[in-house]
């Protein structure tokens, strides 16, 4: 399996001159990570689709929070960055894998692993929000809690007496919880 980028830490336009090449340079050994600048803007106003068409929907992201990554002269700035990832499209690769060899091929840097367990858990996960953050909040959360779950995958170890479900509920449980006190 080749490597690529498939997290990207944006740099808002405003602080590309500052912060862009202090970033790329400290991720520059990271074959996963890229440096960009955002360049993509929320748009305000729904586009109408004509009959018959399709709006093209954009594939799932993460929300990843890589602040214990940065240097720490630049943590003071991780309230400007966001790192996302974007989930690779669904194939057959993983189809076969249980639960414990998909957090392990996560756990070496496998993008397809991470689609083949959010296509997994997602539907657990969206409820388990619902019945805590209520449907517009839960909604709002999703990416973030996307994120959390890889990003606390570092953390996870199998054991069979405490399944992986129950990491995974535990996980965002405390993400709710976060979002609730904030």
């Amino acid at each position: 399996m080749e490597s690529r980028p498939y997290i990207f830490c944006l740099v808002p336009p405003e602080l590309e001159k500052e912060l862009l090449g202090p970033l790329r340079k400290h991720f520059a050994d990271d074959p996963y990570v890229a440096v960009l600048v955002e360049r993509r803007t929320e748009d305000p106003k729904p586009h109408l689709v004509p009959a018959g068409g399709e709006r093209h929907r954009r594939a799932p992201v993460a929300q990843r929070d890589l602040l214990r990554s940065l240097p720490p002269k630049l943590r003071d700035e991780a309230a400007n960055l966001r790192f996302v990832q974007r989930m690779e499209p669904l194939g057959r690769r993983h189809q076969e894998a249980t639960t414990d060899e998909l957090v392990a091929q996560i756990q070496r840097g496998d993008p397809e692993a991470a689609s083949e367990l959010w296509w997994r858990v997602n539907e657990r996960v969206r409820v388990r929000l619902r019945s805590r953050l209520g449907d517009v909040e839960a909604a709002r959360a999703e990416r973030g809690s996307l994120g959390r779950i890889l990003d606390a995958l570092d953390g996870y170890e199998s054991d069979p007496d405490r399944p992986f479900t129950t990491w995974l509920d535990e996980v965002v449980d405390r993400y709710a919880a976060e979002q609730l006190a904030a």
